[in-house]
């Protein structure tokens, strides 16, 4: 497991957060929140660990034939959240996604907050999806 990946995992076992390390460069940590019962973020850590994280949350929503719909609702989210992306995936999904770069030394606490941050912008923007997703 590389540095960086490993420093994250230390940092959310010495806090009794839960995460699964799915491989050795992708760890997931799932939330709960008000308006979705499950809000998986994946950190993706650099392969060549390098300090460059990205935070994705992906199955948001799927809009199958409803395409044009799920890239209104990313625009309009993407101009009312700054830190976070929203895209339509090839699959129909949409996704949310941070990229960031790491300092080693404090990569626990920066990799938790861009977590929490993930799922608290996902939490808060999943009525608007929703509703664009079955109006």
């Amino acid at each position: 497991m590389q540095d960086y990946a490993r420093a994250f995992c230390a940092y959310m076992d010495a806090n009794g957060i839960k995460y699964t390390v799915q491989k050795e460069n992708l760890i997931k940590v799932l939330y709960r929140g008000d308006n979705l019962d499950s809000i998986p973020v994946f950190a993706i850590f650099d392969e060549d660990n390098d300090p460059l994280v990205a935070f994705k949350c992906w199955d948001i929503a799927n809009f199958k034939n409803k395409e044009a719909d799920a890239l209104i609702v990313c625009n309009i989210l993407n101009a009312e959240y700054r830190w976070v992306k929203f895209y339509l995936d090839k699959d129909n999904d949409i996704v949310a996604s941070i990229d960031a770069i790491i300092d080693l030394d404090t990569c626990g606490s920066e990799c938790m907050a861009l977590v929490r941050r993930v799922v608290n912008i996902v939490d808060d923007a999943y009525p608007r999806i929703a509703k664009a997703r079955w109006a």
